[in-house]
């Protein structure tokens, strides 16, 4: 593992984080308010945040201790947590007719 690339995909995930956090934030402002469809859009805004900084974590611990290049794949995490996030609101924006 570089500590180039290490150093230049941990920053990267902070960058995603904020910007996972903003799309959160302003998809929930587009969706009429529900109970339901707020509390996982509640729940998205902490936790897509959070895994992008766990994995930035997880990589620069196994630089630390010696991983190898697969553990780059973890960069890949907060990306699969996000896709269900956008189909999601995808989906609530198609049904209340604003998508």
């Amino acid at each position: 593992m570089s500590m180039g690339w290490t150093i230049a995909g941990t920053f990267g995930q902070l960058l995603l984080a904020g910007l996972l956090f903003m799309a959160v934030v302003f998809s929930a402002g587009g969706v009429p308010p529900a109970r339901l469809q707020l509390a996982v859009l509640n729940v998205s805004m902490f936790v897509l945040p959070a895994l992008c900084v766990l994995s930035a974590g997880v990589v620069a611990y196994m630089h630390a201790h010696g991983g190898g290049a697969s553990s780059y794949w973890w960069y890949a995490m907060p990306l699969a947590a996000a896709l269900p996030c956008v189909v999601y609101v995808l989906a609530l924006g198609h049904r209340s007719g604003t998508g």
